[in-house]
């Protein structure tokens, strides 16, 4: 019998590397790590891979990422400190610095993405023009961007408070508010947020400003705990969770303005934070672009007010483009109460009309399927055919048009590989296959059983559902679907739960045999107006 001491659960390893316990499944079924019964992996076989695999070679996993470029924090921080009593303004060049000593790696795994200062301002700008009596938080105030704002802006330094759980970064916060008169009086503190707000009594804010960590790597059971503590559903990110928790600790009719993630606004994950965002009164959306260099995430803010809203209430939404106002009940009708706000209202209008269109959706009517992962596609992908290899479709292959000949072939052998869908969807007589990286529906009917990697995806349809697999393909096709895609979710990943989102006008092939562009704008009562510009059709037209 083993020893235990020399033996660790799958569940421990997990814990130990900071992953989920799917990604060291699917190291032991590659082979990196080495089982000792039904559920043990061998010390010896951790520490090989710790040593030669991790953050070496390529695993086809973000949990990897964290260990590829490593750097001495301890010695950063002490520079850092070293250089602080010899700093006597309040400008953030040491603060960039700091950051831009930071690895990548630990900036992600810690969601360390300081505030530039012409994103701060904007915030500020779209307040009442006197807040100087307000009792201002930042709870996660890095190296005080918000803060020293907040006392430009007027507000009296013993009236702000700043949280944050590095101890540099509020060292450097210090130094700079103390150029300011006053500034010592800042209240700040070495504190996790999350825990202050948690407890009673907490202090109350007339306003919060803040810029949280997003995708902060927390444990599964600490993040499980802050979700059901805040009431947070799913809503599980940490950019998530501070929302929630800054609400907590919100008076009424105070403001609460949060830089987050794209994904924030149309993420399935996020939908009860944003259905108590539509609970308040939102004041404005703001699209910042990507604000961060090396982070290729989009930014966006949400500023609003803790007040009820009103049916007849409009927000600004603020993007490169100008700014424009916007019904706030629209967003409460699109499907997972998607934030929607780049668009115009007018196509808020014809979104609104199509969902008000008699349709089904795809939930419980067909059987899905992810394209073969093979966990090292240099390793198993030839761009020629060999005695045992089969050909397999990646995304890029599938065009609205039709199939591109086959440009990759693997291994029949299914066992070498890190995710294979059950063979029997891809063995189905009919079944849809669609690219998976993309930023418009793009379907292929496929009759033929053939493969495909994970750039894209399937589906199988039931038998039950009323329309033929080529019917479905041609309507997801449209010029029109496409266009509602886009607008509704953003994104560059044609995601299930998207898809499951979407209206099927199931009865437009109760009058049209055929799928033609035109009759289907006719049959929805829409006109397009220019190419991907729609209008809703008066009754009198």
């Amino acid at each position: 019998m083993a020893n235990p001491k020399t033996v660790f659960t799958l569940n421990e390893v997990a814990e130990m590397l900071n992953v989920s316990a799917a990604s060291i499944r699917n190291w032991v079924k590659l082979g990196y790590l080495e089982t000792v019964g039904p559920q043990g992996i061998s010390h010896d076989s951790l520490t090989a891979f710790k040593r030669d695999i991790l953050g070496k070679e390529k695993l086809n996993k973000r949990a990897n990422k964290s260990y590829k470029d490593s750097h001495n924090y301890e010695q950063l921080k002490q520079q850092i400190l070293r250089e602080l009593p010899r700093q006597t303004t309040s400008d953030d060049s040491l603060s960039q610095r700091y950051e831009a000593g930071l690895s990548q790696s630990y900036r992600n795994q810690e969601g360390i993405f300081y505030t530039p200062p012409e994103v701060v301002t904007c915030f500020f700008d779209y307040l009442p023009e006197d807040c100087s009596q307000f009792v201002f938080c930042d709870p996660c105030c890095g190296t005080g961007n918000f803060l020293i704002e907040a006392i430009q802006r007027g507000i009296k330094p013993s009236n702000i408070y700043g949280y944050e759980i590095d101890k540099t970064a509020l060292a450097i916060a210090r130094q700079r508010l103390a150029a300011f008169e006053g500034g010592q009086d800042v209240n700040l503190a070495v504190q996790d947020f999350l825990k202050l707000a948690a407890e009673p009594p907490q202090q109350q804010f007339d306003l919060i400003l803040t810029n949280p960590p997003w995708g902060k790597k927390l444990p599964k059971a600490e993040r499980d705990n802050w979700a059901r503590t805040f009431a947070a559903g799913p809503s599980k990110d940490t950019s998530a969770l501070f929302f929630f928790a800054s609400l907590r600790v919100l008076r009424s009719s105070g403001y609460l303005g949060i830089l987050v993630q794209e994904a924030f606004f149309n993420i399935a994950s996020f939908e009860r934070a944003r259905q108590i965002a539509l609970k308040q009164q939102i004041i404005c959306l703001i699209d910042f672009g990507k604000p961060f260099k090396g982070l290729l995430t989009k930014a966006q803010g949400i500023l609003l007010r803790r007040e009820s809203p009103h049916g007849g209430d409009r927000l600004l939404s603020i993007t490169s483009e100008g700014q424009h106002s916007l019904p706030q009940q629209a967003f409460s009708q699109n499907p997972k109460s998607i934030f929607n706000f780049t668009c115009s209202e007018q196509e808020l209008r014809v979104i609104e009309h199509l969902f008000k269109q008699e349709y089904q959706t795809l939930v419980g009517s067909a059987q899905w399927g992810l394209g073969i992962v093979t966990g090292n596609n240099k390793k198993y992908c030839s761009s020629e055919i060999k005695e045992g290899y089969i050909p397999v479709y990646k995304g890029s292959d599938i065009s609205k048009s039709g199939l591109k000949p086959p440009s990759c072939f693997i291994p029949k052998d299914f066992s070498h590989y890190q995710q294979v869908a059950s063979l029997s969807l891809y063995q189905a007589p009919e079944k849809l296959i669609y690219k998976f990286i993309a930023s418009e529906l793009v379907f292929f009917h496929d009759t033929q059983q053939r493969f495909i990697l994970n750039s894209a995806n399937l589906l199988v349809l039931k038998e039950e559902f009323p329309l033929t697999s080529q019917q479905l393909v041609e309507l997801l096709n449209s010029r029109l679907m496409s266009w509602l895609f886009q607008k509704l979710f953003r994104t560059h990943k044609v995601l299930r739960q998207d898809l499951e989102s979407l209206p099927i006008f199931v009865s437009y092939f109760d009058r049209y045999k055929q799928f033609g562009e035109q009759e289907f704008l006719d049959f929805l009562c829409l006109r397009e107006v220019s190419h991907g510009t729609y209008r809703v059709l008066e009754a009198n037209q």
